[in-house]
């Protein structure tokens, strides 16, 4: 890995463990949605019944809430392992070079997380609306937003205090190399 000129070996944080693991799950469990509605459906359509078009009941439209989960999880690996370019606003040394990467890590690995539990939560109601079931508006839709973005301010809040706190290190060293000559 590599942030600017700074090279080092990639190192996995437990924290980014547990939330690849439970990223999986997230992508399982949207599987689930979409495997119980098409099973749902085609429940619906045996029993045959005349007087309801059962042409309008197509599960199909659901892959398209797999495919954007797919994505999210593919895009946000690929900016987890490219080398990271060095910030303008933030100071990074050799000595916190691992630690910006892992916290800039950790908090794609948390927007991915919610992001897919976003999108499994719109893919349940597009299903409910589908089967025409009688589903209200959930309060995640609203909630999950927040949660991103309160994920995010806390990643860039954590990155100004690793470069503040590399900043008044090196205010430090170079009083003491003045207080030396």
């Amino acid at each position: 890995m590599k942030v600017g000129e700074y090279s080092f070996k990639r190192r996995y944080s437990a924290a980014q463990i547990i939330v690849d693991i439970a990223s999986l799950a997230a992508l399982v469990y949207l599987g689930y949605i979409i495997y119980a509605c098409a099973v749902d459906i085609e429940r619906l359509k045996s029993l045959n019944r005349t007087d309801a078009d059962m042409s309008m009941f197509k599960w199909y439209p659901l892959l398209i809430w797999a495919a954007a989960a797919v994505a999210v999880f593919t895009v946000s690996f690929v900016l987890i392992l490219r080398n990271k370019k060095q910030p303008k606003k933030l100071l990074v040394t050799q000595n916190n070079a691992v630690k910006y990467c892992n916290i800039l890590d950790t908090g794609i690995s948390c927007v991915r997380l919610m992001t897919l539990i976003l999108i499994s939560e719109i893919c349940y109601l597009h299903g409910a609306a589908i089967r025409m079931a009688n589903v209200g508006f959930s309060m995640q839709l609203i909630i999950d937003p927040l949660i991103i973005v309160c994920v995010i301010l806390l990643t860039r809040m954590r990155l100004t205090a690793l470069s503040e706190t590399e900043q008044e290190k090196s205010r430090e060293t170079k009083k003491r190399e003045i207080i030396q000559d």
